[in-house]
């Protein structure tokens, strides 16, 4: 606890510098003491060179050199220098050590005087002691290449004590002349000096000086120990100890720091006065406002758990992170038990999450998605909408899914789809009606005629009438083929359509009655309009809807009429427009035209749910509709769907229907035809062994069966309604007992009303063709079965 004291901290930060000033002002001290001693100690060999040097000149211009050698050895015994020397200028020989000298003077004065030889020492191999020294050798190097430039020196350090090596250069006189050469009359005086005692006073300075500033910091420190206690620790101490209180629950917030001084401690535990006034208010405040939170919650729970729809909370992988109650109950369980399990494993029951399931879409556009769905663990339609949930980075992080059952509003809408389309159809009577008796009395009259022909005529004259007799006998069937293809309910099922087309097949509907209400219709079609994905039934209802209100409209204002009807592809969509000249809509009501039982007719000639299905249907399919009233009169309904890309769906039908031409799919099939009218079963038979089938044909159900008793056949085409075993009991019969016929059986009918059919074509999926039909209807959809 010391060692982290802020006390403590303050206290050694403050010795250590101390300490650090006073330990560099030793330092230097002595480093300055040292310099001082040893300045004293230069000029010392300094005063003693001077006298030797005089004594030197005066002696050797006397011819007196045994002097200047006596002279040397006596300072040297005094002891006023460790050792003095002279050594010559090669810088290894020692002066009066040999009588090298002696000689080389004699040999240029021709004499040597007695006093120079007495006791004069003559040794072999002579060498100055200090001559093998770097340092000396470097500093002799520096006097030899400085010339005049001085004395000079350096330390000598040993085994013992430093030595201070004083070198003086001893300078030729012109008078030194007469006995030595050009340089042999020039020496080096060399003082040794030691510098014991110079260290031993300096060591016993420097200890003073340390005991000193020990003492220093020991005394500063307890001062400033003090000072620091008083004035900086002692108060901030004070106040932590009444905010550990704080936080240790001891003392409310209430509790308050001592200001004791008006300096920034003070300051400081003022604020902290205004922190907990501050905090106190705003806990005040949070107790309120979390007893408010507490209680929305609760409000929130409540609310929904109170809703109906099935509401869940999901993560990005799919993980429930919260669920409603009415989610639960649907499961008999608790929400917390759905909790982190995964979607697809309770909701689906299977490895992987539906297919119609919109959570991904929703994560990758970070937008609303909705999907029926009724592949759910639970019984029922449910309209499924996911709403993203961003964190504050803006990204989706989980998603609100809302599973509303629609179930009984999916069944109520499509029955409301089928009484609008049955009230459509009650139209479509009156006017096909009598479109049917102009076909039928062309046949009835040119039957006639061929009757009363005698028996001689030309093959040619009863081919015509023949010819003339098929056309309008093909014009009939395709009027009550239109009629009941339009009437019948089917499910919803898109395919692959071309938009002009569904428009001709209305219009040929529509035809007589238009006609005979002088509304005349003009077609402006894009020839390059792309095809699209479908229910061509339900888009025959919407286009159905439009016409039969403008022409309602028209006719009601003026009794005639013109309606144009236009098809573009525009900013990649197909755009459909329909505009007559009736005398519009008001501006007041357009916006209502689309509310369910909203309709501007008498009473008793509509329904109010045309417009309202019709929306409905095109919002399904991807696109918008909008009603406008142009300024030049009328009104104009404009469609817009989605271009929904299938090209390989056209190939593949490409190759489904062009088969024939590259493959010869009849070859070695067998056809067996069932049906209780003897015409049918021999103009099919001759119809299909013309495309080289091999046929056979049953009069109803038991002799079919016999039949297959007796052989294998490639392909079945029955009709449904047949005396004893009708087709119905023969399909089922034909699986249970000849499996290698499934989905080779083709049934033909003429009715789509009754409900046992309806059930059955449901249920099975088996293909089927509508009576009367061209034989290359039924050819084209052989194709596709036996292939």
């Amino acid at each position: 606890m010391l060692k982290r004291s802020l006390h403590t901290r303050i206290l050694v930060l403050i010795i250590g510098i101390i300490t650090f000033v006073v330990t560099i002002s030793i330092f230097w001290g002595a480093l300055r003491e040292r310099d001082v001693h040893l300045e004293e100690k230069l000029k010392a060999n300094e005063r003693i060179s001077e006298p030797i040097l005089k004594a030197i000149y005066v002696d050797m211009l006397a011819e007196r050199a045994d002097m200047a050698r006596t002279l040397i050895n006596a300072i040297g015994r005094s002891g006023g220098a460790d050792n003095i020397y002279i050594i010559r200028n090669n810088g290894v020989e020692e002066a009066f050590k040999d009588l090298k000298t002696i000689n080389e003077v004699k040999g240029r004065i021709g004499y040597a005087r007695p006093e120079w030889l007495h006791e004069h020492p003559d040794v072999k191999g002579n060498a100055a002691e200090d001559a093998g020294d770097q340092d000396f050798k470097n500093a002799f190097a520096s006097l030899k290449s400085n010339g005049e430039s001085g004395a000079t020196y350096y330390m000598e350090h040993g085994d013992g004590a430093p030595v201070l090596v004083y070198l003086q250069p001893i300078y030729k006189k012109p008078e030194c002349g007469r006995c030595h050469g050009a340089e042999s009359g020039r020496g080096t005086l060399v003082i040794k000096t030691s510098l014991a005692g110079m260290y031993s006073e300096m060591d016993k300075a420097r200890g003073k000086m340390i005991l000193s500033g020990l003492i220093g910091i020991a005394v500063s420190g307890v001062l400033i120990s003090i000072l620091v206690r008083r004035s900086i620790t002692g108060p901030i101490q004070n106040n932590v100890d009444v905010i550990k209180k704080i936080a240790d629950g001891k003392a409310g917030i209430s509790e308050r720091l001592e200001v004791r001084s008006h300096n920034e401690i003070g300051y400081l535990s003022a604020a902290f006065n205004n922190m907990l006034d501050t905090i106190e208010k705003r806990a005040d405040e949070n107790r309120k406002l979390f007893e408010m939170v507490a209680k929305s919650r609760q409000e929130w729970v409540a609310t929904f758990d109170a809703i109906q729809d099935l509401i869940a909370i999901h993560d990005k992988e799919n993980r429930v992170l919260k669920v409603n109650r009415a989610l639960s109950r649907k499961f008999n369980a608790e929400p917390e038990d759905l909790i982190g399990k995964r979607c697809k494993d309770i909701f689906y029951n299977r490895n992987e999450p539906g297919k119609t399931c919109p959570h991904s879409d929703t994560l990758i556009t970070a937008a609303v998605a909705a999907v029926e769905a009724d592949d759910l663990a639970f019984e029922g339609t449910y309209k499924i909408t996911t709403f993203p949930v961003f964190n504050a980075a803006g990204e989706v992080w989980a998603c609100v899914h809302i599973a509303r059952d629609i179930t009984q509003e999916k069944l109520l809408r499509e029955q409301l789809l089928h009484v609008e389309k049955l009230s459509s159809v009650g139209k479509l009577v009156a006017g096909i009606a009598h479109e049917l008796n102009n076909p039928l009395m062309g046949i009835m009259g040119f039957s006639q005629i061929l009757m009363d022909l005698p028996g001689d005529r030309k093959l040619e004259d009863i081919k015509e009438k023949l010819r003339k007799i098929y056309h309008e006998s093909l014009r009939t069937a395709k009027i009550v083929q239109n009629l009941l293809t339009f009437a019948r309910a089917k499910k919803t099922e898109r395919d692959f359509h071309n938009i002009n087309e569904l428009l001709r097949h209305t219009l040929e509907m529509r035809e007589y009655s238009l006609m005979s209400n002088n509304i005349q219709v003009a077609l402006d079609l894009d020839p390059e309009l792309p095809g699209t994905m479908v229910d061509p039934f339900q888009l025959q209802q919407v286009f159905i809807n439009i016409i039969n209100n403008a022409e309602d409209a028209m006719v009601a204002s003026k009794g005639r009429g013109a309606l144009h009807i236009r098809t573009r592809k525009q900013r990649g969509k197909i755009e459909i427009t329909f505009k007559d000249d009736g005398p519009g809509i008001p501006r007041e009501i357009v916006n209502k035209v689309f509310d369910p039982f909203f309709t501007t007719k008498e009473v008793g000639k509509g329904t109010g749910l045309g417009l309202s299905i019709t929306h409905g249907i095109v919002t399904e399919h991807g696109g918008a509709i909008d009603i406008s009233c142009p300024d030049e009169g009328g009104t104009a309904v404009t469609i817009e769907l989605p271009v929904v890309n299938k090209a390989q769906w056209m190939e593949v039908r490409k190759i489904v229907e062009t088969g024939g031409k590259t493959w010869n799919f009849t070859a070695g099939k067998k056809v067996l035809i069932v049906d209780d009218e003897k015409s049918i079963r021999e103009t099919l038979k001759d119809i299909l062994m013309r495309e080289g089938f091999a046929v056979e044909t049953a009069r109803d159900g038991r002799e079919a069966l016999d039949m297959l008793e007796r052989d294998k056949y490639s392909l079945i085409i029955t009709d449904i309604k047949m005396p004893g075993i009708g087709g119905l009991d023969l399909y089922d019969s034909v699986l249970r007992k000849y499996n290698y016929l499934k989905d080779k059986v083709i049934v033909l009918t003429g009715d789509v009303f009754s409900e046992d059919i309806k059930e059955f074509l449901s249920r099975t999926k088996c293909p089927y063709i509508l009576k009367p039909f061209e034989p290359r209807e039924l050819l084209s959809l052989i194709r596709q079965v036996i292939s």
